[in-house]
């Protein structure tokens, strides 16, 4: 059985997001199954999608049940949980490492057409964290 990595670190590269893509659209899926999918825009090696897809079921991003002839693979998380939890990690790295620059951005990307109940909850947030550090 594969190791499973409790929590989701790092990013997917293009063709193991290729792939989680494919399954996540399909369900419960073999290799044979992705790899008549992907082969149908790219030229791409049985083995790779094989390959990739025991790296992801290592990585905890795919379960695989190997009772049958054919190893069957389905996601353990949604398209969702994995852009949350990715967006989680980045960010967390950014403002961890580079605080001045990430927070400017985040502040620049705001504009006239932001929602005001997103400006009133970072004024909140603000506010306390200011009366916090008094």
């Amino acid at each position: 059985m594969a190791k499973r990595n409790p929590e989701l670190q790092g990013l997917l590269g293009p063709l193991e997001t290729e792939v989680m893509e494919t399954v996540w659209r399909l369900g419960e899926t073999t290799v044979r199954d992705v790899h008549a999918e992907l082969a149908q825009r790219r030229d791409l090696a049985y083995t790779t999608v094989m390959t990739t897809m025991a790296r992801l079921a290592s990585k905890g991003l795919l379960s695989r049940d190997t009772s049958g002839l054919a190893h069957r693979y389905r996601p353990t998380v949604s398209r969702e949980e994995y852009a949350e939890s990715t967006v989680t990690s980045v960010v967390d790295w950014l403002v961890g490492s580079f605080p001045v620059p990430a927070m400017s951005y985040f502040v620049d990307v705001l504009d006239d057409d932001t929602d005001p109940a997103v400006l009133d909850a970072l004024r909140a947030k603000i506010d306390r964290l200011r009366v916090q550090e008094q």
